[in-house]
């Protein structure tokens, strides 16, 4: 029988990447390897982000690889991996998120989008975003990280969120940063929060 002390101590963190990114790439590879220094085993989520997909594919792709129903384990997305982490939450019910950056592309934030954006995404892909709301229902601990440089659409889609979250959450503005997780002070953001997660009840 697995105690609640080895149960702790097998914690997994699934990391999502953002939009055309791998976890292979040097930054994810930097919290990964502080993530497993902490005693964490780590999952990470590989996307085809193929362009002729559009969001619908990317979040089933996502959801395959994460079971449902984790009350012991963490999931990491930057972007929209936190994104895709975010509209996850209801059917993966993980015992934490830590959600960086989260795209401000929810069905509430489409009229605010740019037009340069629009045009970039393509009418296609627009309309899927138009599927998706941030989750009533929450489940679990939330931790919301967004730059201070990031753009205006996202810092308030971060706040957004956070005040939606209606179980123990934290939101932090990180000094210096930007829309990226190649900043320091944005790495050490999270590895300050995963260093605590083997243990976190």
């Amino acid at each position: 029988m697995i105690t609640y002390y080895q149960m702790k101590n097998k914690r997994l963190l699934y990391i999502i990447p953002a939009l055309g990114e791998t976890t292979r790439s040097k930054n994810y590879r930097e919290i990964i390897k502080s993530a497993k220094q902490s005693g964490l085993t780590i999952k990470p989520i590989t996307i085809d982000w193929d362009i002729d997909m559009t969001m619908p594919d990317y979040i089933e792709q996502a959801d395959k690889q994460i079971p449902d129903n984790i009350p012991n384990d963490f999931i990491l997305g930057f972007s929209f991996g936190a994104y895709i982490a975010s509209i996850l939450s209801i059917k993966k019910r993980a015992r934490g998120y830590i959600f960086c950056s989260i795209s401000p592309y929810f069905k509430d934030d489409i009229r605010y989008i740019p037009d340069e954006s629009k045009k970039y995404f393509g009418k296609k892909m627009m309309d899927s975003f138009k599927k998706y709301s941030f989750p009533k229902k929450t489940f679990g601990q939330a931790w919301f990280l967004v730059g201070e440089k990031d753009w205006d659409l996202a810092k308030s889609r971060a706040s957004k969120a956070y005040a939606m979250w209606n179980k123990g959450k934290t939101l932090k503005i990180i000094k210096g940063a930007g829309h990226e997780l190649t900043d320091l002070n944005y790495t050490n953001a999270i590895n300050s929060i995963t260093k605590r997660l083997r243990d976190f009840s």
